[in-house]
């Protein structure tokens, strides 16, 4: 999905010659109550999985938050497809299929806290099980609609097995097997082969927006409630004046998002689906919305640190969080936006301030305080939500002439 700091770019395009009247892509398709839980467990191994980047962290927790976390947002991402394509009635067996990867992704959020620890068994023997109920819906469902048996056998089937046995390997055989797992799933996906015919014609475009932006949604509930559990826990004045300002900022980021990005997202997929071009349907559904999620994420992180301690200058890493999570919300959209085809000069009118004002927060860290900091990326976000305001209003004025 992408911000609408340029929102009427999509019009210079056309929506035509989409897939044919009756296929399930033009089918009216809801997210049900069992996706929508399923997400709640998601966002919860989110919101365990942030604990580490709160505080001052150094180069390798963030790397550490994103090792854990890739790999479970991609599990997500297959199970939401899955369902997207199998799943639009809940039945018993896939109501039994996604509670054992609820469990799973659970497993996986008791695990977070020392992942790359003592506890990276239960964290890979939960990805592991993932994978066993992928294999499951895709050998059984995939193959009936043509998918070569090979694929389930190879994306979900062998990456299992790479999974439950990085369990019993010691560290960095263990994280080897992670990578080849998950490289195994990324190299097949760009080699979609004659199956994509079939996908093309079953993929529901509404439910994919749906469900992304409900899951973006939660995510941005858990950073609004991350920010008020530090404010419970540094109970005073100047921390109630920075939460004020924090919760500004990410409302006022998730109002920006959800105003301009939700239609600009449909249409776009929609129009990538209509042409074929499911490999930039794929990075814009499954690769770059990881970056989106995280930038939250971090975002809420620091914003959360400076809350407890509002009257010191922001630790560095903190400040790295504010100021790159939001550098990297904007630089991600802009590059999901290229890939709906957008213009290149129209993305950059914006996208350079969006990546480049943040960053600049970083020079005055030092020499302001935590609150300080916060209302400058408040600030920040309003700049930006005030030039996509002004580029919407005169995309506006020849067509009200």
């Amino acid at each position: 999905m992408a911000t609408a700091e340029e929102p009427n770019a999509h019009s210079t395009h056309s929506d035509a010659g989409g897939p044919e009247p009756g296929t399930r892509a033009n089918t009216p398709r809801r997210a049900n109550w069992l996706e929508l839980f399923f997400d709640l467990v998601m966002v919860a191994f989110v919101g365990q999985l942030a604990l580490g980047v709160h505080g001052d962290p150094h180069p390798a927790q963030f790397l550490t938050f994103a090792v854990l976390f890739f790999p479970a947002w991609w599990a997500w991402v297959n199970v939401m497809l899955t369902l997207n394509l199998f799943g639009e009635r809940v039945t018993g067996r896939i109501w039994l299929m996604v509670s054992v990867a609820m469990f799973a992704v659970g497993m996986m959020a008791a695990a977070s806290i020392d992942g790359l620890g003592e506890r990276a068994w239960a964290y890979a023997l939960g990805n592991a099980i993932l994978r066993l109920v992928l294999f499951i819906a895709w050998w059984s469902q995939g193959r009936r609609n043509g998918v070569p048996w090979y694929r389930p056998v190879l994306y979900c089937g062998v990456t299992a097995v790479l999974w439950t046995v990085s369990a019993f390997v010691p560290p960095p055989g263990r994280y080897v097997l992670w990578a080849v797992a998950i490289g195994i799933e990324v190299l097949l996906l760009a080699f979609l082969g004659r199956e994509s015919s079939w996908l093309r014609q079953a993929l529901n475009i509404e439910h994919v927006t749906e469900r992304v932006g409900l899951f973006v949604v939660i995510v941005f509930g858990e950073s609004v409630l991350a920010v008020f559990a530090e404010w419970s826990a540094s109970w005073s004045i100047a921390s109630g004046l920075t939460a004020i300002l924090a919760f500004a900022a990410i409302a006022l980021l998730a109002w920006s998002f959800f105003t301009y990005s939700t239609d600009i997202a449909e249409r776009g997929w929609r129009r990538l689906h209509a042409s074929g071009n499911l490999g930039a349907l794929r990075d814009t559904v499954m690769y770059l919305p990881f970056f989106l999620v995280s930038s939250i994420v971090l975002l809420a992180a620091g914003l959360g640190t400076a809350v407890a301690d509002p009257t010191e200058p922001l630790s560095p890493g903190a400040s790295v969080a504010v100021a790159g999570g939001i550098a990297v919300f904007y630089g991600t959209n802009a590059l999901i936006l290229l890939r709906y085809r957008e213009r290149l000069r129209a993305v950059l009118r914006w996208a350079v301030v969006g990546v480049m004002l943040p960053l600049a927060l970083l020079l005055f860290a030092p020499f302001v305080t935590a609150a300080g900091l916060v209302a400058g990326a408040l600030i920040v976000i309003g700049v930006m939500v005030l030039q996509a305001e002004w580029h919407r209003r005169s995309a506006l004025v020849p067509l009200a002439q």
